[in-house]
């Protein structure tokens, strides 16, 4: 690099004749006030730009790590654009350190010293701030100290203002395939690379880029130290790395020319080459990831074919339509002639693919487990939408409903989405999200319980699936999924009636705890926790939108809906990515703060009694046990509730009440009271909208008794029989002796236990 040479463009003056305010004030700031950290040099100017050189105290240690000299001279540009100042460091030998400008190899090395936009960093820009962001550039290149993982590691390279997109299959397979970029009809300054038989009406004045990509090999990559300004330096830097450039544009320049009738648009077009490259450090160290970039050519195909000895030019009276034709004998290239045809950067994206949405979404590895999503309302439509974007899944949507009006308050889909099937448009929205050569998504409109024809369909995506999130907010379609002989992890995501709150249950991965001991352990926890006393509540106000007696809807702000769906999704990412069980719920306040109440789903024991289940956690064992050491030396007991599910003939006993106040206790006996259990029982009741109900009675033993069931308590029974068989259920006692417990069911007599494994079945044996 001759720094003579490239400081000849800009000849010297004097501090007084520069035009931009900002080098003035630069050369000002320094004379007067930054003496200990800069010394003016002089001040040169050249077109619309302004140099100001300053010798810099760089601050470096004994043993730097990069060869940091005590004083570097440095540049800094000025333009009239009012563009961001550039730092040149004007030292032929400036060591390759992170951080950097890709710069032409006829320029200096310029340290990029702020990774903010121009428009915002002018906010605050004054000299004062230049000096000592280039001090802090300089201690830290000394330090070893530059790479901030919050910044790209390769040099920023400034270019042609043009972007690309290209699919990273695409990329992969670009040996094999025909590739254009073509312009995006609103913003004409992107362009997406597509294959060449997906290009349809073409516009006149937005001719495609004809573009070869390549994928450089990780033992033959080079740091990119200075970028290419012309396709000879961009041939050679591309040699380095392993890549022949002229060998494989001669092949495909021939057969673009040698066709019948070659389109003069791919002759007359410019032309891109895309690079994707594994990133380097300045030791040379690989990194994580990969860095893609784009070389535009400012000529045609056909000057770029013609330098490489392949082609000439020839008017339509030499039998060219398109202004050249292949030459009959292929000729030498012509090195001045490529050297005379500059290269242009372009900025370059991948589309939004899978592995694009995991890397921005935070994780390292793509999750492509499949995933049944039942339900694809607003609970539902959100969840895929927050999931897909993190690159998440392989999914089946299933759901029998359609899109009407009233949805639009709070669903994905839009306008024109009205009548369409709902798990046919959010697979479709999740299809359109992702670029991927299959679908990502397919879908099922039916009801997952269907007896119907697509019974078949439904069942053998259940029975495939690895994860089945439940979103349907029904407990009928809850307990069915939970039952179902799949053996895929359950979840279940859903918000409260008014819409304030938000609630996820999550099957650890080994399914040792099911939807249904989960919704038991929530409507537990919704029955004694005082925090949410009105979270079942229903909603004072309802919108009718239709005049069925049926079709109403509660009143819930997409912003609620959104709020708390992006809630659930970080929740349900948080169990996928794990394996325990998760029981949260969340609830907005008015003021905007939100309440998290999160419990650690207690292991349950289930028994068996005829056709019927009882199921009891561990929690509640030793709730009712701490009760009557409590209590002792007299007996104590109280009421029982839990979930019943007549159908599937199951009981999930979920709370045990303390002794009424008008109790008898004494050390041989107990008579329950009735002070306050009826506005206990109706509290329940209500509080859990009719699903946590009266189950039948428990009591203590004395000191040093076991769990079995006394004359009187059989005779108890027998009275709980009569009564229960009033509401068609079986009566339920429970007995807690000095360290366990014993069940007794519909007159039957049940084994005792007091630390039970998870998901012990127990038996429970004729009275």
């Amino acid at each position: 690099m001759d720094i003579a040479a490239w400081l000849s463009d800009y000849p010297v003056t004097v501090p007084g004749d520069l035009q931009s305010p900002a080098a003035l004030a630069l050369v000002n700031f320094v004379q007067r006030h930054a003496g200990e950290t800069a010394a003016f040099v002089e001040a040169r100017r050249g077109g619309n730009r302004e140099l100001i050189l300053l010798d810099f105290q760089t601050g470096r240690p004994q043993r730097p790590a990069y060869p940091i000299k005590h004083i570097e001279r440095i540049a800094v540009r000025f333009a009239d654009d009012d563009a961001m100042p550039l730092v040149y460091v004007l030292r032929p030998d400036f060591p390759d350190t992170p951080h950097q400008q890709l710069t032409l190899e006829s320029t200096p090395r310029a340290i990029c010293i702020d990774d903010r936009f121009w428009s915002e960093a002018q906010l605050t820009w004054t000299p004062a701030e230049l000096v000592q962001r280039v001090l802090k550039w300089f201690e830290r290149a000394a330090q070893g100290t530059l790479h901030d993982a919050r910044q790209p590691l390769d040099p920023l390279m400034m270019g042609s203002g043009l972007s690309f997109i290209i699919s990273r299959r695409d990329l992969a397979q670009a040996d094999t395939l025909d590739l254009v970029g073509e312009h995006d009809d609103q913003h004409h300054r992107m362009l997406r690379v597509k294959r060449i038989e997906e290009i349809t009406g073409r516009r006149a004045d937005l001719e495609p880029i004809s573009l070869v990509a390549y994928k450089v090999a990780p033992e033959n990559m080079q740091r990119l130290t200075f970028a290419p300004d012309n396709l000879g330096s961009l041939a050679e830097m591309l040699a380095a790395r392993g890549i022949d450039l002229f060998s494989d544009l001669r092949q495909k320049f021939n057969d673009w020319l040698r066709q019948a009738e070659p389109p003069v648009w791919r002759i007359n077009g410019r032309f891109a080459v895309i690079v994707e490259m594994p990133i380097i450090a300045p030791d040379g160290a690989a990194q994580n990831g990969t860095d893609l970039r784009a070389f535009l050519t400012a000529q045609s195909v056909g000057a770029i074919a013609a330098a490489l000895g392949i082609a000439e030019p020839a008017s339509e009276e030499l039998g060219s339509k398109v202004g050249y034709v292949a030459r009959l004998i292929c000729g030498e290239s012509d090195d001045a002639a490529i050297r005379a045809l500059s290269v242009q950067s372009a900025e370059i994206h991948y589309e939004f693919d899978r592995t694009l949405a995991t890397q921005l979404g935070g994780r390292n590895t793509p999750d492509i487990r499949n995933v049944v999503l039942v339900g694809a309302g607003a609970v539902g439509s959100h969840l895929a939408d927050c999931l897909g974007r993190e690159g998440r899944f392989h999914w089946t949507i299933i759901d029998d409903d359609r899109v009407l009006p009233h949805n639009l308050a709070r669903h994905i889909a839009r306008g024109p989405n009205v009548t369409a099937e709902k798990a046919a448009l959010v697979a479709a929205a999740l299809n359109a999200t992702i670029d991927s050569e299959m679908p990502i998504a397919t879908f099922i409109t039916s009801d997952v319980m269907t007896e119907g024809e697509e019974r078949a369909r439904v069942d053998e995506a259940l029975n495939a699936a690895d994860i089945i999130i439940d979103a349907t907010a029904s407990l009928v379609a809850g307990r069915y999924l939970s039952d179902h002989p799949s053996a895929a992890r359950r979840v279940s995501a859903f918000f409260n009636p008014t819409g304030t709150d938000a609630v996820v249950l999550a099957e650890p991965n080994d399914r040792s705890l099911t939807l249904r001991d989960l919704e038991a352990h929530y409507y537990a926890l919704v029955s004694r926790d005082q925090r949410l006393s009105g979270h079942l509540s229903p909603s004072d106000d309802a919108f009718a939108y239709t005049g069925a007696c049926r079709a109403i809807t509660n009143l819930m702000p997409e912003s609620n809906v959104m709020t708390l769906s992006g809630l659930l999704a970080g929740a349900l990412g948080e169990a996928f990515d794990g394996e325990r069980a998760l029981l949260k719920v969340w609830s907005l306040q008015d003021n905007g703060a939100l309440d998290l109440l999160e419990v650690d789903p207690p292991i349950t024991t289930h028994f068996e009694a005829g056709d019927w289940r009882i199921t009891i956690d561990r929690r509640l064992i030793e709730r009712i046990l701490a009760m009557r050491s409590e209590a002792l030396p007299d007996e104590t007991g109280g009421v029982l509730t839990g979930l019943v599910d007549i159908p599937q003939k199951s009981i999930h006993l979920a709370d045990a009440a303390s002794s009424p106040a008008d109790s008898q206790a004494s050390p041989g006996q107990f008579v329950r009271g009735t002070d306050g259990v009826r506005e206990y029982l109706d509290d329940v009741f209500a509080r859990t909208r009719g699903q946590v109900r009266y189950v039948g009675e428990w009591h203590s033993h004395p000191p040093n008794s076991a769990a079995s069931p006394s004359a009187t308590d059989l005779t108890q029974v027998d009275w709980l029989s009569t009564l229960f068989e009033l509401d068609t259920l079986p009566a339920l006692m429970l007995i807690a002796g000095e360290k366990e417990i014993g069940i007794v069911f519909a007159k039957n007599t049940g084994v005792s236990f007091g630390d039970p494994e998870p998901a012990a079945e127990g038996k429970v044996a004729n009275g």
